[in-house]
This record gives structure tokens, C-alpha cells and sequence, in this order.
């Protein structure tokens, strides 16, 4: 097969090409020449084109993309015409004009674009999915984690298909159990502080923080939970880079239909990354922990979203719904906008 690596704005699309070199032919497009020149340097038999139209005028099987946020809306809408299975790496929308620039666009049922950590083993085998299998299988022999894994009533909806449902004579509603939810992202941001990646820290541009770190932890919770959200309240602050253009602490409130709550908690001065989910029931809580470990690859939960995205390119749906990814960039959007 042909992937084509459209854009090389972030460090995710390095991490991404070493899982799909070992399954495809690559082709990548990347304007800034020191950050095609560090691609190149791993992986020196990759196909580079002059530009995105040059990319897509080929065959290409799947797509990656990865640019600066205000560009995202233009670049996919080329994307969608070819009708091949795109990957649109993290956040998709960083503004409420962007977020409305995605809106207009048709957007088909094999674009995925998602925090990582929804296929980290650690969240798709976390306990709070005991009823349900962790993984489905895919076509093509690849097997994706059923990261669609939203506490339905009893059940667990697998693989983002709405009304598959496994588990669903349990004997207690597992969602109406739940209190409150909270995550906490721990991702130091110092990088931004001399001024790397300038538009990443740039509220109007990338989001900040909030946006960037943020949605980490709204993903997961999304994932567990299900789009039915809404912010209700969001604060940030420069505790320690003070150097940053946007924040380097932020914390947002959000409130399902149904009444339960939720905390985002974002640390972006922190010496380790880790992400951790917890979920409060009258009786108990539970806690589960990601972090990468000796293979962050897998532990973080590339390998699982490669995974996905190339059973997406054998011809199946996203795993995540983009009713999901809409609420998701809804909310990290709307927390910008109030912090």
C-alpha cells in the first residue's frame, strides 16, 4: 500500500511513519526543509513531494495529515476529494472558526482524528469495560482496540458502531452507576517556553495548552462517557513558563445530558507524562493509569491508532465516530475561548 505523510508540523507523524514503514510505501510532503531533513534522515527511501497536490495526485491508499491548525480545514478538504482514508493528527480544530471551517467540509465514515491515548492498551483494557472484549477484529488481519468503548446504559458500545452492544443483559446500568469522571493530563509544555513550534502556543493558532494538552484528557473521557457534553467551565495559568504565550496549568468542568460531571486536570509542568482516568461510584472508585513505559509506542497508544488507521485503509469505518471527535474539539474550543 501508499501512505502519504502530508505534513510534518508536530513530533506525531515521526512516531507514525516507523509503525507504517513496516506496511507501506511512504510518500511525504513537508514545506519547512530542516523538518523533512530529520525525516529523511530516518527513513532515507521515502518518496518527498513538492507539495500536497503533488501527494495526492498519485495513488495513495491512506493519508496522514499533520499541519499547523489553520491550515487543517483547507488541506483535508483536499484529502476528502481523493476519498482515501485520512488520519488527521491532533487537535483537528484549535478555534471556533476553525471548528466552523470543519463543519462545511464532507467529511466521509474513514476520517479519524483522535487523541492517541483512546487506543492505549492500558484505557481500552481498563476495568471500566469488564463486560466487552478489548479488541475487535479488523479486516485485513489487523487487529484495532474497540476504543469507541462509551458506558451505554449496562453495555459498552464496541468500535464506535452505534447499538453493537455487548453486555447489555447485565444486572446494573454501569453508566447511571457514575457520579463523576475525572482526568488528569501530566505532558510538560517547557518546549514552547523558547519559543519551539511558536503557533502550537499561540491561543488564536494551535490552542495552547489547553487545546493541545487539554484534549488528551476530554478524548478519554469522551471515549468513556459518550458526546452527550458540554463545557461548563474553564481556567488557565502560567504557573511556572512564564515565557508561554498560552498556559502552562488549566482545568475545565464539564456536565453530560444525563447529570454527570466532569474534571479535566492539565499539568504542563510535570518531570514524566502520564495520563490517568478515574471514574467515582457511590461504592468505589476506580483508576487507571497510562503511561509508556518500555515501549511508549504501544504503551501511548500509537500503535493501536496505526493500527486503526490502516484498517481504515483495508476499507472499514473509523473507529471513533466523528460525532465523537466533534464533540471533543466542541468542548477543548469552547474551553479556549473561557480561559
Amino acid at each position: 500500500m501508499r501512505i502519504a505523510l502530508a505534513g510534518l508540523a508536530t513530533s506525531h507523524p515521526y512516531t507514525d511513519a516507523r509503525s507504517l514503514a513496516r506496511h507501506a510505501e511512504l510518500v511525504v510532503w513537508e514545506p519547512d526543509p530542516e523538518r523533512l531533513r530529520r525525516f529523511t534522515d530516518e527513513h532515507p527511501g521515502v518518496k518527498v513531494a513538492g507539495s500536497l497536490e503533488e501527494v495526492l495526485a498519485g495513488r495513495v491508499d491512506g493519508v496522514v495529515l499533520t499541519v499547523p491548525n489553520p491550515s487543517v480545514p483547507g488541506a483535508l478538504a483536499k484529502v476528502l476529494e481523493t476519498g482515501a482514508a485520512c488520519f488527521v493528527n491532533k487537535p483537528a480544530a484549535a478555534s471556533r472558526a476553525q471548528l466552523e471551517q470543519l463543519d462545511a467540509l464532507p467529511i466521509h465514515d474513514r476520517v479519524l482524528s483522535s487523541s492517541v491515548l483512546r487506543f492505549a492498551p492500558a484505557f481500552a483494557n481498563a476495568p471500566f469495560f469488564a463486560n466487552a472484549p478489548a479488541l475487535t477484529k479488523a479486516p485485513g488481519g489487523v487487529k484495532a482496540p474497540a476504543v469507541a468503548n462509551t458506558l451505554v446504559g449496562g453495555s459498552r458500545r464496541v468500535g464506535g458502531v452505534e447499538g453493537a452492544e455487548v453486555g447489555s443483559d447485565a444486572a446494573t446500568d454501569v453508566r447511571g452507576d457514575v457520579l463523576a469522571v475525572r482526568a488528569t493530563v501530566r505532558h510538560d509544555v517547557g518546549l514552547w517556553a523558547d519559543g519551539y513550534n511558536a503557533w502550537q502556543d499561540t491561543p488564536g493558532e494551535g490552542g495552547g495548552t489547553m487545546v493541545t494538552m487539554g484534549i488528551h484528557g476530554v478524548e478519554l473521557l469522551v471515549a468513556l462517557l459518550g458526546p452527550e457534553v458540554a463545557l461548563v467551565g474553564a481556567a488557565g495559568a502560567r504557573r511556572h513558563y512564564t515565557s508561554l504565550r498560552s498556559e502552562d496549568t488549566g482545568v475545565m468542568a464539564l456536565r453530560w445530558d444525563d447529570g454527570v460531571t466532569g474534571t479535566v486536570e492539565i499539568l504542563g509542568v510535570s518531570e514524566s507524562e502520564s495520563y490517568a482516568v478515574t471514574v467515582h461510584r457511590r461504592h468505589s472508585t476506580e483508576t487507571v493509569v497510562i503511561e509508556g513505559g518500555d515501549d511508549p509506542i504501544r504503551g501511548l497508544g500509537y500503535e493501536g491508532t496505526i493500527e486503526a488507521f490502516l484498517a481504515m485503509v483495508g476499507g472499514a469505518p473509523s473507529p471513533v465516530p466523528w460525532r465523537e471527535t466533534r464533540a471533543v474539539l466542541d468542548v477543548i474550543v469552547s474551553a479556549r475561548e473561557r480561559a
